[in-house]
């Protein structure tokens, strides 16, 4: 989600103002430029001696910020009222509409610098990565033991998905051995031949003319994918879309391809889940993962520890941890630490309790160790967050 600079996270760069802000309203309205927003990429940053006010006239406009010329420290914002950046902090526009104006606004004294690095700085729009332009065809096969295509040449891509069984599958001269649970992506007009050998094979065929991002190209085709949950569950999404007659059926179906495709692509990026070995086995996994977090959430002013979870629940520390990686993507220690310091973001917002108080009933050891860690989570610390929401 886009942050903004009205937002908490800003603070370290900087400040908004209402334009009605008296003094700072009047200070803004002095010696102002209207410049046009052009880069879609940056190439420098600038940094000001003085404090540097700003606000969109037109258009939408990202800020880029950070406290030094690392890449991998820039933060972004999307410029929301009279904004202040600090002296010294480095800053620069991106125009996210087709057109953007700012209004700059400094003292005569203010010198404003520019900085360029190495390498361009890109900025990453949301555009489709994968773009179905229509569904041709899709049908669930039942192929029996020694069963065997000879093969043909499609025009468009195709999608195997293997139910069960172990099907055999040959794309331009390289065989492929797919088993329960598992995807292969061919692009179009590629020769294809699929056989199965001495086991049934079930599976799922989606043949779609689309477009594919060709950075991802080498990620999506000719490789074997295994269907973590998520996938599973968008197969499941897709089987029962494709048994709905209604008018936007056809829709749904191509919104759920799309996601397919991308969330095979994270997989390869990211560890995926491990998948359950029965139905049985996830029912049972997903009853006490459920028991599990209710007890966390009950327990939340109480002082606890992964072991004391163990103890409750009868469970090794290693089951516990696979638990929640396989369904979670977390660490139970992570998991009730980010909890915590939710609900103290709550507490706070109250106003009902000190900083300290609330340390001490959400169970951390000191309110120093409860700074620290809220800060490493939120980028602003407690007292901070304090005051920018009673200000707000």
């Amino acid at each position: 989600m886009f942050k903004k600079t009205s937002g908490i996270d800003f603070l370290k760069y900087g400040k908004v103002f209402n334009e009605t802000d008296g003094r700072k309203g009047k200070q803004f309205s002095e010696g102002n430029h209207k410049l046009p927003v052009e880069n879609k990429d940056l190439i420098f940053l600038y940094r000001a001696n003085e404090d540097v006010y700003f606000r969109t006239l037109e258009g939408i406009t990202l800020l880029v910020v950070s406290e030094d010329l690392n890449q991998e420290s820039f933060q972004t914002f999307v410029v929301h009222r009279v904004v202040k950046v600090k002296a010294g902090i480095y800053f620069n526009f991106i125009a996210l509409s087709d057109t953007a104006f700012i209004e700059l606004a400094t003292t005569p004294t203010t010198i404003i610098q520019n900085y360029f690095f190495d390498q361009t700085y890109v900025y990453h729009r949301i555009t489709p990565k994968f773009k179905v332009h229509e569904l041709i065809a899709d049908y669930y096969n039942v192929r029996s033991t020694n069963y065997h295509f000879n093969g043909e040449y499609i025009p468009f891509w195709e999608i195997t998905y293997v139910d069960s069984g172990t099907l055999y599958t040959v794309i331009d001269g390289v065989e492929y051995v797919l088993n329960q649970n598992q995807i292969i992506i061919a692009p179009p007009g590629v020769f294809q031949e699929q056989h199965t050998k001495d086991k049934p094979c079930s599976y799922l065929t989606i043949i779609a003319r689309m477009e594919v991002d060709p950075r991802y190209n080498d990620i999506i085709f000719n490789r074997i994918h295994t269907a973590d949950r998520n996938i599973k569950q968008i197969i499941e999404d897709f089987v029962k879309a494709d048994s709905d007659e209604s008018d936007i059926s056809g829709d749904n179906l191509i919104v759920i391809l799309e996601a397919m495709l991308a969330t095979i692509v994270q997989n390869t990026r990211e560890p995926s889940q491990r998948i359950a070995s029965t139905p049985m086995q996830q029912k049972f996994e997903n009853e006490l993962l459920e028991q599990i977090i209710l007890y966390i959430n009950e327990n939340i002013f109480t002082t606890f520890n992964v072991e004391d979870l163990c103890d409750q629940f009868a469970i090794s520390r290693s089951s516990l941890q696979a638990l929640f990686k396989a369904n979670l993507n977390i660490a139970p220690k992570e998991y009730i630490s980010n909890l915590k310091l939710q609900k103290s973001k709550e507490l706070i917002k109250e106003s009902k309790y000190t900083i300290s108080e609330i340390a001490s009933m959400l169970g951390f050891s000191s309110i120093h160790y409860f700074s620290r860690r809220f800060k490493q989570k939120f980028d602003i610390n407690p007292t901070e967050y304090a005051n920018k929401i009673i200000k707000s």
